[in-house]
């Protein structure tokens, strides 16, 4: 026999990874007819730009955290900025293999992961940037 908390526990468990948004606190600070919505792109990056800031506030002090874009390919796109591209897709600018790079995806098939990492004293990184209706928000 299992406990239901058995259920919630992830699948896997990655290295640096500590402490997960509050999901139920995320979702009581949206308003109403924005839960309802129709998704668009705008509103994905949207709530991954809250649900990071919100991450960031319960780390410690000595890490950050960071977003990569899984391409189909298997390959990785670590996150700078992320923004929307009409209504349905998004753009990411980041880097792939030590290089920059620029990758769009229609939000249905657009897949990320977030972890943390150790904070590099020697280069410091800027938050990552999201773009939404040209309103830029920075967690």
């Amino acid at each position: 026999m299992s406990d239901d908390s058995s259920l919630r526990r992830p699948y896997l468990t990655l290295p640096g990874v500590t402490g997960m948004p509050d999901v139920h606190e995320i979702l009581a600070h949206m308003p109403d007819e924005q839960k309802h919505r129709f998704e668009s792109s705008g509103e994905f990056i949207r709530r991954l730009a809250f649900r990071i800031t919100k991450w960031r506030e319960g780390l410690p002090d000595d890490e950050e955290p960071a977003i990569y874009a899984l391409m189909s390919n298997g390959d990785a796109v670590e996150v700078y900025t992320i923004g929307e591209d009409g209504h349905s897709s998004v753009v990411v600018e980041g880097g792939l293999n030590g290089s920059p790079c620029m990758f769009i995806s229609h939000q249905s098939s657009f897949q990320v992961v977030c972890y943390t990492r150790k904070i590099e004293e020697e280069k410091p990184r800027p938050k990552i940037g999201f773009y939404v209706g040209g309103e830029e928000i920075e967690a």
